[in-house]
């Protein structure tokens, strides 16, 4: 694919998106019915959504991925799904407030929680379950693991109330979030949606200058995800860099600075330990 197409196909995909539309693929049709088959799909959706994703993928042909890959070994698979999943995702999408239970870290037990959940979090890292929610008693926004609560109950609430949290979550999302400018070195252009791609996750706009010829990826971040960023950053190499973050700027050259350290030798070292003379 050249570079041409790569940019018309991100314009049909921006255009996409800002309409609501949502295309997918024959693969991604196929994969979505072999998912449908896992036990945990059944705990997740709820008759009427498992119904309609069966009737929307009927005809499709099965993924079998047992003709490519061998399973040889693996660790205790625990299920992806957890049964407050489904109220808790009915309270937000309803307005509700709750009265929580659950352990804390150090081992005691918070009684009687009120709460207003607004997000639902997977972290692949600690394959749990996380739930965002706002505590009005203290104005602050709390994170909860969903195996550490040992009760739960809605609580329903005004509109008006509802509405008063929703601008304070907002208020305090906000101030935590932060902007960096990421440029795309112009030999890597035809390398923009997967640099794209490394930052998926994240509020993201893209700049083009006709005259230079460059991409600019402008990213809206929350600061706790600065090290993540970072990552993606050292990974891509010498594709990107940033050019607005002074304290990202000095962080990847500190990690430049290390590699450089690690690898840049004045004398070069022989196999049996000798030093090698310098030529004249």
């Amino acid at each position: 694919m050249n570079l041409f197409e790569k940019m018309f196909n991100y314009q049909i995909m921006t255009r996409l998106n800002e309409t609501g539309l949502f295309t997918w693929t024959s693969q991604e049709r196929a994969w979505l019915r072999m998912m449908m088959e896992h036990p945990a799909a059944q705990e997740a959706l709820t008759p009427a959504t498992l119904t309609k994703l069966n009737n929307m993928l009927d005809g499709e042909k099965q993924l079998n991925l047992q003709d490519y890959l061998t399973e040889k070994a693996k660790s205790e698979e625990s299920s992806v799904s957890h049964p407050l999943l489904r109220p808790l995702r009915q309270m937000i999408l309803n307005g509700e407030g709750f009265q929580m239970t659950g352990r804390i870290r150090s081992g005691r037990t918070s009684q009687e929680q009120f709460g207003f959940p607004y997000k639902l979090e997977y972290s692949m890292v600690k394959k749990e379950w996380y739930v965002l929610w706002y505590a009005p008693h203290f104005a602050r926004l709390m994170s909860t693991k969903l195996h550490s609560i040992t009760k739960l109950e809605a609580r329903s609430i005004k509109p008006e109330a509802a509405s008063r949290y929703k601008a304070s979550i907002a208020l305090i999302t906000e101030k935590r979030k932060t902007s960096i400018t990421i440029e795309v070195l112009p030999e890597f252009n035809a390398e923009l949606s997967r640099i794209l791609y490394a930052f998926s996750c994240f509020e993201r706009e893209v700049i083009y200058n006709e005259a230079s010829h460059i991409y600019r990826i402008l990213l809206t971040i929350p600061r706790n995800e600065v090290d993540y960023v970072l990552s993606k950053m050292r990974f891509l190499g010498k594709r990107v860099r940033i050019i607005d973050h002074s304290a990202l700027q000095e962080r990847m050259s500190e990690t430049a600075a290390k590699v450089l350290a690690r690898y840049a030798q004045s004398e070069s070292i022989q196999p049996g330990g000798e030093t090698a003379a310098q030529g004249d």
